[in-house]
């Protein structure tokens, strides 16, 4: 357990002000600058129409070491984990994967980029640690990174970690920061100063300040996405091969082209979005509908009814989809079946206590609240301002994993406390058991970064970049 200190607000001024200048938008087109020599092509490979390969152990004997609560995996002539190895990982406690901090790759983007720095204080690390998630493929097991942005982070890089190798990998690489000479920034990274310039002059075009525009600077024009905090905005599609977030705008990352496209939301030049009209642009959600090939994005967590918003993919549409209950500022979701499942924190100055979950089904478009069973005391219920909440969904026990701050104590300290709920009876009990090992504690920047993986039948916890990546395998 570890005590709860508060977290500093993520920066809504700056996204709204940034959003103020959404008047500029028109249409919804990709860019038509083409990446500069200057940037290197991405590592990924080249363009393929196929499937990617499904998740495969290494069959070697290699089996790595055990130390403690650090496993070496055991790798086999391909670089792909043996399964002999993750034999060897104990079950029922966290344990450490050496060498897999998202900043091994610091010195590959430097030696591929000459001249490049990151201008934030975070470094590489931010990428995630800056209030990001990561887009989860859970059949391939593997994910993606992509965040930064504001004062922590100009690294505007895509990251991918394959569990079939337990190692990052470059996606995509960030531009280049040496390219921006002579680029005056205030105090974010999460927009580019030429393209606001380049905007405001030219309101009818569909140029936006969240992205690589620059027409004095021909290398610095790439038309990528700056920089930003991505949430729990970044999502995998499998049935276009893409990585894709709403934050600000709608950008879409193609895994066969290996190029990014833009979208301005609901095509309307002049438009201005904000948390009152739905459209916020920031602290939510994205997730892919296969059935009705649609994104849904649910931006806005601000204890106001906020829309989400739809974007389908076969005809191009806008579309609001619903009004969200105020319970969800910074609550946490995942996606069960057809449902989403959200747990807000549990307090009553926003009518979330007694705890419970709010959920919405994809078919019809209704929410429900669910009341938990539990035995918490809404005295000991943190009240301060919190944006921590953790929650996943683990299928083979039926089962969710929550974590909180609260008072157990009733010492004062508020604690991140682990809790199961059981998705049949709907009861929330204490569940120490999963802090065991090398677990290093719960913080309030994890967003949705711990999941559950069938291909390992283990939790994965993605705690920080500076850090190795966690596994729990289930007992």
């Amino acid at each position: 357990m570890s005590a709860v200190r508060p977290g500093r607000r993520s920066s809504s001024w700056v996204l709204f002000l940034a959003l103020s200048v959404a008047g500029v938008l028109a249409g919804c087109s990709s860019s038509s600058n083409e990446p500069s020599d200057e940037n290197p092509p991405p590592d990924a490979g080249s363009p393929d129409a196929g499937p990617p390969p499904d998740f495969t152990w290494g069959s070697g004997t290699d089996t790595g070491k055990l130390e403690g609560n650090v496993w070496t995996p055991g790798r086999d002539a391909k670089g792909l984990v043996n399964q002999v190895s993750w034999a060897l990982v104990p079950k029922g406690r966290w344990i450490e994967v050496a060498g897999t901090p998202l900043t091994s790759l610091d010195a590959d983007v430097k030696a591929a980029l000459p001249g490049f720095r990151d201008f934030g204080s975070g470094g590489i690390a931010a990428v995630i640690n800056a209030y990001s998630g990561v887009a989860v493929d859970a059949p391939r097991a593997r994910w993606w990174a992509f965040g930064g942005g504001h004062a922590d982070s100009s690294n505007n890089g895509l990251y991918r970690f394959d569990m079939a190798k337990m190692r990052w990998s470059i996606e995509q690489l960030p531009d280049n920061s040496a390219n921006w000479a002579d680029v005056t920034y205030g105090n974010t990274y999460s927009t580019y100063p030429p393209a606001v310039a380049y905007a405001k002059a030219h309101p009818d075009s569909d140029v936006f300040s969240d992205e690589f525009f620059d027409p004095d600077r021909p290398a610095a024009s790439t038309g990528n996405p700056v920089a930003r905090h991505t949430y729990n905005g970044l999502v995998y599609n499998p049935d276009l091969q893409e990585v894709a977030f709403g934050v600000r705008r709608m950008w879409r990352y193609s895994l066969t082209t290996h190029t990014w496209k833009r979208h301005n939301p609901f095509n309307t030049p002049g438009a201005t979005y904000d948390g009152a009209t739905g459209y916020g642009g920031s602290s939510g959600w994205t997730f892919w509908d296969e059935v009705k090939h649609r994104y849904l994005f649910g931006p806005t967590e601000n204890y106001s009814y906020s829309r989400w918003w739809s974007f389908d993919t076969d005809d191009q549409s806008w579309n609001w989809e619903t009004v969200t209950p105020p319970a969800w500022f910074f609550a946490q979701m995942v996606r069960v079946g057809r449902k989403l499942v959200s747990f807000p924190y549990p307090e009553s100055q926003h009518g979330t206590f007694p705890p419970q979950f709010i959920t919405y089904d994809m078919d019809t478009g209704k929410w429900e609240r669910l009341l938990l069973g539990h035995d918490l005391e809404l005295s000991r219920c943190y009240t301060d301002y919190f944006e921590g909440m953790i929650f996943t969904y683990v299928p083979p026990l039926n089962r969710y994993i929550a974590a909180f701050p609260y008072d157990r104590d009733g010492d004062g300290r508020f604690e991140y406390r682990t809790f199961e709920i059981d998705a049949v009876t709907l009861e929330l009990r204490e569940a120490p058991e999963y802090e065991a090992g090398a677990f290093g504690g719960w913080h309030e920047l994890v967003k949705n970064r711990f999941f559950y993986l069938a291909t390992h039948d283990a939790l994965v916890y993605v705690r920080k970049g500076e850090e190795n990546l966690r596994v729990f395998r289930l007992p």
